[in-house]
């Protein structure tokens, strides 16, 4: 499947399950507040946020003083994120062609988004990013990883059953995210583990 069709196959079928999705976002909500964390956004940072689902942590970003907007392919999900938490400057948008100009933001964010594409996907989407991040800007990615503890294992391969046939459907993979910052040029990449088979990682543009 092209990149195309692949982004609007995601595209169709959050706007048929945004109406479900608040149902099941606890899966992701540990990971979710700890990409925040990690993240040590500063007051007055401008935040992006890519694919933001519910708008959770845009949400958290904005109580830290932080100016936040966000990007999400589903007018469904926007819908519902202005709806659920009262989510401002936020737009439908194509994640490969931000709407932004260049050197915009101080941190670039997404959760369990470049691990839906492959490595020529995530590639694209990280020089985009980088495109639109200020001098020494972070982007940060949470994403699903490789666990080595058979019981870490265990779990993960449960959280993949749940998120694949309860979830999203999406064929979310376990990366070495750390491989593709480092090939889209970020520097001072930084790792931390948030839940079982998902870590955060950052890079300077």
């Amino acid at each position: 499947m092209s990149s195309s069709g692949y982004i609007s196959g995601i595209k169709s079928f959050y706007d048929s399950f945004s109406h479900f999705y608040s149902f099941v976002s606890f899966i992701d909500h540990r990971p979710k507040h700890r990409g925040v964390s990690f993240s040590d956004p500063k007051k007055g940072d401008r935040i992006l946020c890519i694919g933001f689902g519910l708008g959770e942590e845009i949400k958290s970003f904005k109580k830290q003083g932080c100016e936040t907007y966000g990007i999400e392919l589903s007018q469904g999900m926007i819908k519902m994120a202005r709806k659920k938490n009262s989510i401002e400057n936020i737009a439908k948008g194509d994640t490969f062609h931000l709407p932004f100009k260049d050197k915009s933001f101080d941190i670039i964010y997404s959760c369990f988004l470049i691990d839906i594409f492959d490595d020529k996907g995530i590639a694209t989407l990280l020089k985009e990013m980088r495109r639109v991040a200020k001098k020494d800007g972070r982007i940060v990615s949470v994403n699903n990883t490789f666990e080595q503890s058979m019981i870490s294992k265990a779990l993960v391969v449960y959280y993949q059953f749940v998120k694949d046939h309860l979830y999203t459907r999406m064929k979310t993979r376990p990366i070495i995210a750390e491989n593709n910052f480092r090939k889209a040029g970020l520097k001072e990449i930084k790792q931390k583990k948030v839940s079982w088979g998902a870590e955060a990682v950052s890079g300077k543009s």
